[in-house]
């Protein structure tokens, strides 16, 4: 794997539409023009596609080193959490960069928090089934009906919360380092040529789910509003177009996601199983909680409160985002910046 984020093309100062190889080292083909022979220059030229798929082969060498996800989702989630970390260090507009350092080491939290259900309900299950007073079948099945359920709504969050996290990071990463070797100008108008790269890239999601490339407003909007300088405003337009076009359609419109979100969320209210909840809220450290008030940001801890809800979970995005921007902004931006270069460094999620 690449130790270092940002990588260099030889054609990254080529400006876009020019040729990317001396004429006189072109290939020379025969042709047919107005039914006589002649000869061409066959001249590559460097287009959108070529700078997209530049920027996405860049993505997938950080979690995916020789075309092959990196198979355990805590050390991918640890990359891309110091690949967003990252981003914000090298260009501080990129603040939802900086929000998803956090978001996704939160993400990286609950996956650990599913993995060990997971393994206290085998261990559970395990030492039921070794119980010299429970002999008969059907109550070693009644005693495993709480930790197996457990296990299994655990062992779907973890895929799920992995599949988001990855989806996510090939989506979005690319979109900023456009932005960062181009500028808006080229973003905007190579925007609809993203999808055509499509057949050349990791997207480990069905397509008729979720296809790669399209062109969203909130993208272009965005990116508009960081090089006109309104920066926390542009938070809230990549964080629609995070939650609501990318993960809405890959996470939160699965029934059976919902279902399982549902069950954390009344485990969290309840209590019950105890310790099998994960809270919701995000923890703006690189640690996976933190007692400082001012650092966490709830979801409601309430039955009625639907994770999944694309309105309710806008909500919490957004007090997220001014969370994130008031902190910068009122004295608190050493703390913040500490954290982040901790998760640049390892990741955080501790």
């Amino acid at each position: 794997m690449p130790d270092n984020l940002f990588t260099q093309h030889r054609h990254d100062t080529t400006p876009l539409g020019r040729n990317t190889l001396p004429v006189a080292e072109c290939d020379v083909l025969d042709a047919t023009v107005g039914g006589k022979p002649c000869k061409a220059i066959d001249v590559p030229v460097l287009g959108c596609a070529s700078v997209w798929l530049r920027v996405q082969r860049e993505a997938e060498a950080w979690i995916a080193p020789g075309g092959k996800l990196i198979a355990d989702p805590i050390v991918r989630n640890r990359r891309i959490n110091q690949a967003y970390a990252q981003l914000w260090l090298a260009d501080r507009r990129f603040q939802w960069a900086g929000l998803a350092a956090f978001a996704s080491k939160q993400v990286g939290c609950g996956l650990l928090h599913a993995a060990n259900n997971i393994r206290a309900s085998l261990a559970e299950m395990g030492d039921n089934a070794r119980r010299p007073d429970i002999t008969g079948s059907a109550d070693i099945a009644a005693m495993n009906s709480v930790p197996a359920i457990t296990s299994a709504s655990s062992a779907y969050m973890y895929q799920q919360l992995a599949l988001g996290n990855t989806i996510l990071f090939l989506d979005i990463y690319p979109l900023h380092r456009f932005y960062m070797l181009r500028g808006f100008e080229h973003l905007a108008k190579c925007l609809p040529r993203r999808a055509t790269i499509s057949d050349q890239i990791l997207w480990p999601i069905n397509r008729d789910r979720l296809t790669f490339g399209n062109a969203f407003s909130e993208i272009q909007d965005g990116f508009k509003l960081i090089d006109r300088g309104h920066v926390a405003e542009s938070v809230r337009k990549i964080a629609y177009h995070e939650q609501i076009n990318i993960l809405q359609a890959a996470l939160y419109n699965d029934l059976a996601m919902q279902s399982a979100l549902q069950a954390n969320q009344f485990s969290w209210v309840t209590g019950f199983p105890s310790g099998s909840a994960a809270a919701i809220n995000l923890t703006l450290s690189a640690q996976c909680s933190s007692q400082s008030a001012v650092l966490n940001v709830w979801f409601p801890k309430k039955n009625s409160a639907k994770l999944y809800d694309r309105d309710q979970r806008m909500t919490f995005v957004y007090e997220a985002a001014e969370r994130f921007d008031r902190l910068l902004r009122n004295g608190d931006r050493s703390a913040i910046e500490s954290s982040i270069h901790e998760i640049a460094k390892n990741g955080g999620g501790s």
